[in-house]
């Protein structure tokens, strides 16, 4: 079988498209699959036995409380629950684990999609209560 050349740039299109839109995909402040990095879904809350939303992320995405990883190493990462902000990680052991639906991960390049302007990055709550 021969693959003429406009086939496999049709095809190197077609991927290109895909992954570009699934990347685009990752910056929708929703639900997203478990599995995913940037995201402590509520099993992966039930599952990490944490009491806190800090022990829930110590225990499931650690590297969430290091700021190093970021672009701006020695700022804080900030605290939203429900689009509010709280302050430092200090904030997340106020928060019962049991009332948390998600946690999601915001890195400080991508905090203005996420109308966070921090530049040590976010770590947003979502509660079951809603937002």
């Amino acid at each position: 079988m021969r693959v003429h050349s406009h086939h496999l740039a049709a095809l190197f299109y077609s991927m290109a498209v895909l992954t570009a839109c699934a990347a685009q995909g990752r910056r929708v402040f929703a639900a997203a699959p478990s599995g995913s990095l940037d995201v402590i879904s509520q099993a992966d809350i039930a599952s990490s036995h944490g009491t806190t939303a800090y022990e829930v992320v110590e225990r499931a995405r650690p590297m969430y409380l290091i700021s190093r990883v970021d672009i701006a190493p020695t700022a804080e990462r900030e605290v939203y629950l429900n689009g509010v902000h709280l302050g430092g990680l200090g904030e997340l052991r106020r928060i019962p684990a049991k009332e948390v639906k998600e946690i999601r991960f915001v890195r400080a390049i991508d905090g203005a999609a996420y109308g966070v302007g921090r530049s040590g990055g976010a770590i947003l709550v979502i509660s079951k209560a809603g937002r």
